[in-house]
């Protein structure tokens, strides 16, 4: 019987794809179809994708931004209109608004509960909804905040946020958008404010052209986002024509 060299006594059921070395069942870590020891299996050179995981891991998603950037002018504006309501139902609209907007702000505190809070407030703005028109049809208003609640539960970047865990499948396509050659993503950030800065169309340009040359499908991990690469330098020279013609428009 062949040992495990870090549990002796314990039988090696394989060898380590990355050092080789003989591991036993306890410490075997499976990693994409590869059998890993437990010191390799945890690398970051390794796994990747958990290394991608913990680099968002609790970091406010945008829909969680969205939903506090929108909720505090919705309420403020309710709380302001509700003394001044004259009918039932501006009196239901606003006390909706204002209940599925403050379940909504409490999603940017990461809490597990914050989701069954905003999920819970649906209800009772549609009925809100409800009694102030005395129209079953008011609660299709509440759709909106139904569809962000949703979105808190399925959207995989609101589950790292909530420290949810998320299938590698799910996880490795997370990676391809957000993850996979940043300079890319930069360069094509960029290249939309370029449209609006003069000058920044040089800049994501060569950041195109540098992310363009970084593509390795087979590095460890991937690098991707030839896509994005190759629209930021479209963008870019697009942004400069435009500029250039306005810049000869104006002097001519």
């Amino acid at each position: 019987m062949t040992e495990c060299p870090v549990h002796p006594g314990a039988a090696a059921i394989g060898t380590c794809a990355r050092c080789g070395r003989f591991y036993c069942a306890p410490e075997l870590i499976l990693l994409d179809e590869k059998s890993y020891c437990g010191e390799c299996g945890v690398r970051d050179d390794v796994d990747w994708l958990g290394k991608h995981y913990r680099n968002f891991e609790g970091r406010r998603s945008g829909l969680a931004w969205f939903l506090l950037l929108l909720g505090i002018p919705v309420a403020a504006i309710s709380v302001a209109a509700l003394p001044s309501t004259e009918t039932g139902g501006e009196r239901g609209l606003f006390v909706g608004l204002l209940v599925m907007s403050v379940g909504g702000m409490t999603v940017m505190s990461g809490q597990a509960w914050s989701r069954l809070v905003l999920l819970g407030t649906i209800p009772l703005a549609a009925a809100s909804f409800v009694a102030g028109t005395g129209s079953p049809w008011a609660a299709f208003i509440a759709v909106p905040g139904l569809m962000l609640s949703i979105s808190t539960w399925t959207d995989v970047r609101t589950k790292l946020f909530f420290r949810r865990p998320v299938e590698r499948v799910e996880l490795r396509k997370h990676f391809a958008r957000e993850g996979s050659n940043p300079m890319a993503i930069r360069a094509s950030r960029l290249a939309l404010l370029s449209l609006f800065l003069p000058g920044l169309s040089v800049l994501s340009l060569s950041m195109g052209v540098m992310a363009l040359a970084r593509i390795d499908s087979k590095a460890v991990p991937p690098v991707g986002n030839l896509s994005v690469a190759l629209g930021a330098i479209i963008f870019s020279l697009v942004s400069s024509l435009i500029w250039l013609g306005a810049f000869f428009g104006i002097s001519v």
